[in-house]
C-alpha cells in the first residue's frame, strides 16, 4: 500500500496514512478530527549510491 500525505485544512496539521490505491475518501484529521484535509504531493528518493541494486546494474553504464 503506498503512502499518502495529507495537511488538515482547519488546524494545518501534516500526516501520513498508509492506503489501499481504492480507498477513495481521505482519512480524517488525527489531531483536531476535521474532514477538510488536502492530499499533498509526497517526495521520493531518486538518488542511487554505489551498493544500491541499481547502482550495480545501471549505474556504471551511465
Amino acid at each position: 500500500m503506498p503512502i499518502y500525505e495529507y495537511r488538515c485544512d482547519a488546524c494545518h496539521e501534516k500526516y501520513e496514512e498508509y492506503l489501499a490505491t481504492s480507498d477513495k475518501p481521505a482519512p480524517p484529521c488525527p489531531k483536531c478530527g476535521s474532514n477538510d484535509v488536502t492530499r499533498l504531493l509526497s517526495k521520493i528518493n531518486t538518488e542511487w549510491m554505489p551498493g544500491d541494486v541499481a547502482w550495480d546494474r545501471v549505474g556504471r553504464s551511465w
